[in-house]
């Protein structure tokens, strides 16, 4: 029982694999780049954000920063972010992109969700060698706690399989979730301290918006352990960590149960 078990969830995992490369082949077939769009689009947004912030934030990094050249100091939470917002963008209509495939009685449903993450972390990966050889060219070395960076990657791609499983579902019943979740998406990207440090905020007179951009953000957590582990320009704060962690629990387990109440009517809809 457990070695047919294992072939099945084997089976399962190389079909994701294949859908999910499948997925990145077709995605750019038609256009002369190919995936250098999905490598290209983000890196242009992120340079446009950096020359333009390099200025506004210019002395405004606070002690923590100062040091941190800003491409480093956004680009770094920038490449966990990335594959969050494309993702869970993209959610909103991968079910239904391959609604041939949910009819199938045998098919795993649950891997749908699951393939558009081949593009995302192709981007995240080249995002990443950049910000290596911007550290090598300024000359800085990653400090002890830079292997912390690898946890707090697996927290946040926790935390987007939760809600990719969730928007995907969602999106089969309600169709105006794809206008409206890149929507809340661009919205949460500002309030999360990736283009600013936080300390900004600390430093605001209303308290909501500490609650909104810090307190109650998940993100918030994500993006200061990034830079705490890899910079070492601070005591790193375990409890932001663990309060990281506790939230992609929560959303992978709320976004799971959500597929799976849902599941029943996909082949229905779709």
């Amino acid at each position: 029982m457990y070695n047919t078990s294992n072939q099945i969830n084997m089976t399962n995992v190389r079909l994701a694999w294949m859908l999910a490369k499948r997925d990145l082949k077709n995605r750019y077939a038609s256009s002369y780049a190919g995936a250098a769009w999905n490598v290209g689009v983000p890196l242009l947004y992120a340079l446009t954000n950096i020359i333009v912030f390099s200025i506004l934030m210019k002395g405004r990094m606070g002690s923590n920063y100062s040091d941190v050249p800003f491409a480093l100091f956004y680009l770094l939470p920038f490449s966990l972010w990335t594959i969050f917002a494309e993702v869970t963008s993209r959610s909103t209509s991968i079910l239904r992109e391959y609604s041939y495939l949910i009819n199938k009685i045998a098919f795993p449903v649950w891997i749908l969700p699951l393939v558009p993450f081949a593009s995302a972390l192709l981007g995240q990966a080249i995002i990443l060698i950049f910000i290596s050889g911007l550290m090598f060219l300024q000359g800085i070395v990653p400090a002890n706690t830079a292997s912390i960076f690898f946890l707090v990657w697996f927290i946040a791609l926790i935390l987007t399989i939760g809600a990719a499983y969730a928007v995907s579902a969602i999106s089969v019943y309600i169709p105006d979730m794809g206008q409206l979740v890149p929507v809340v998406v661009n919205i949460l990207f500002w309030l999360t301290p990736l283009l600013y440090p936080a300390t900004i905020v600390e430093k605001s007179e209303w308290v909501w918006v500490r609650n909104i951009v810090m307190d109650y953000n998940p993100f918030y957590y994500i993006v200061e352990s990034a830079r705490l582990a890899v910079f070492g320009t601070g005591y790193f704060e375990w409890s932001y960590l663990g309060f990281a962690a506790l939230a992609a629990t929560l959303f992978f387990v709320v976004g799971v149960w959500i597929f799976r109440k849902l599941q029943p009517g996909f082949a229905d809809i779709v």
